[in-house]
């Protein structure tokens, strides 16, 4: 077992927003796995190249791009091409067990769609975040404030999203009994918060992890 919370979860069900509250409350270091294949995906980075990053070297590149530039639809539906790629994820996956080593010591919170089940399955506690269809294109709406973006384009987006992200062959988004799922639907951003850090707590606390909570 690491310690490690391990969030995982469709576009737009806030699991971002949660993974950064988790990470400020118990004071654990966070990644934000997605800013990573969106940053190789704005800027086409040969896989040659990244071979040859080192997790703060991509975070350092990926710190330069705005959030516009990463989130737009068209980076967005580049993004999921390349997450398809088996080459891809296998590094990505390195560089992110990398990154929990880095700071095993702090404890950290990943979020992305394969982290419990294939990043970190040992994770000591696994969070899976979800909302309605409708729900989420509204939340990423309101995010991207582009107007030149519709919210019929942003809900047809994360619905393909969807699709792609659980039937893709290589790491699909899936949820099993080692997680506990989370539906932020009806929720305030402080009511979900509020029951995910209850579940990080209990579960650290039940683990050799007490201390780091």
């Amino acid at each position: 077992m690491k310690p490690v919370v391990a969030i995982d979860g469709p576009a737009g069900s806030g699991k971002g927003t949660l993974a950064r509250m988790i990470a400020s409350h118990f004071n654990f270091v966070y990644l934000d796995t997605g800013l990573l294949y969106r940053t190789v995906a704005f800027l086409s980075i040969p896989l040659i190249k990244i071979r040859t990053m080192g997790i703060k070297e991509l975070l350092d590149t990926a710190s330069t791009l705005t959030n516009e530039q990463l989130r737009s639809a068209g980076n967005s539906a580049r993004t999921s091409d390349i997450a398809k790629m088996p080459e891809i994820r296998d590094v990505m996956t390195h560089l992110q067990q990398n990154f929990i080593d880095l700071y095993k010591k702090q404890g950290t919170v990943l979020d992305g769609r394969d982290i419990g089940t294939v990043v970190v399955p040992d994770a000591c506690c696994k969070l899976f975040i979800t909302a309605d269809l409708k729900e989420r294109a509204r939340r990423r709406f309101i995010d991207l404030k582009d107007k030149n973006t519709t919210f019929d384009e942003i809900f047809n987006n994360i619905k393909l999203r969807d699709i792609q992200d659980k039937s893709r062959k290589i790491a699909p988004l899936t949820c099993d009994e080692t997680y506990i799922m989370i539906d932020t639907t009806d929720m305030s951003v402080q009511e979900s918060f509020k029951i995910c850090r209850e579940e990080v707590k209990k579960a650290f606390m039940n683990s050799e992890f007490r201390s780091f909570v």
